[in-house]
């Protein structure tokens, strides 16, 4: 399900803002942009999102600034005293004049030192709390635009429906079309020949075509799925994977009402709910 979420926090002179966004995908996806100062924090983003989501693919961005001197550092004077000794000794030993700039110095690891822990335990709690605010604000804006489609899967539930009570309706007639059919062809074609057809012979070609058209069975765990899909649309887990099941399921045994009814007016039906159930396939790739 498309969204979007964002939360902004002020922590001492640390300013943290958190954008989050999300696009249609079968499974979950995370992708993290997060600035230097919180990187620590990288490793536990995609626990903190599958928390809150299930499916889609989530882009998270992650701005964290310091005001005043973000960058604010002493030097180590015993540090820089144990590289000139060692310096003067080895040039010393090496007999060779020993010439060095405090420029180059102050660059040997470990003589500058960082005044503020970038990465402390606090900064990275408060930065948790915002990416979690964002969390929260994006599931807001998408349980409205839930509430926007479990509306229009109800009224493609109906047309569904209704459509399947019209077939169901139709069902009993297509034989009696059939029997009256050939019952004509049949009388026709015998008395051509001289001969009359029985009503045993003609009730046996009956029964059998009724046999090979019965779609009872397939309404029934159509109606089935229908109750199915109502049921899934009113439970507050994530069913995302649940109704693309079920739609698969409606489309099974619609298309075999359409290959077993034989009847143009079913047909027309049919094609009706086929397309209804596309349009809840659509629908159902922005659902989590």
């Amino acid at each position: 399900m498309t969204g979007h979420g964002q939360a902004g926090i002020r922590h001492g002179d640390f300013a943290i803002d958190v954008e989050i966004r999300t696009v249609n995908n079968r499974y979950l996806k995370v992708v993290s942009k997060i600035s230097e100062l919180a990187s620590a924090l990288e490793p536990q983003l995609e626990s903190i999102v599958r928390d809150f989501l299930k499916r889609g693919s989530v882009t998270v961005s992650v701005r964290v600034s310091q005001a005043g001197r973000s960058n604010a550092t002493s030097i180590n004077q015993k540090t820089l005293e144990d590289y000139l000794t060692q310096s003067k000794s080895i040039a010393a030993t090496l007999g060779i004049e020993f010439q060095y700039s405090l420029g180059q110095l102050l660059l040997l690891p470990g003589v500058l030192e960082s005044t503020r822990q970038q990465d402390d335990d606090q900064l990275l709690e408060v930065v948790r709390k915002a990416v979690q605010s964002a969390l929260v604000d994006l599931q807001s804006m998408r349980s409205k635009e839930g509430e926007a489609m479990r509306t229009q899967f109800t009224e493609i539930l109906s047309q569904i429906a209704s459509n399947k009570l019209s077939i169901e309706l139709r069902a009993p007639e297509v034989v009696a079309e059939y029997r009256t059919k050939l019952d004509q062809r049949i009388r026709n074609g015998l008395a051509n020949l001289g001969h009359d057809a029985t009503e045993m012979d003609l009730l046996r070609e009956v029964l059998i075509y009724a046999d090979r058209c019965d779609i009872s069975e397939e309404i029934t765990r159509l109606a089935s799925h229908l109750s199915q899909f109502h049921a899934a649309l009113s439970n507050p887990e994530s069913q995302g994977r649940r109704l693309d099941f079920l739609i698969q399921e409606l489309f099974r045994e619609t298309n075999t009402i359409g290959s077993k009814a034989n009847d143009s007016q079913v047909s027309q039906l049919v094609v009706s709910i086929k397309t209804a159930i596309e349009q809840m396939r659509e629908l159902v790739q922005n659902v989590e």
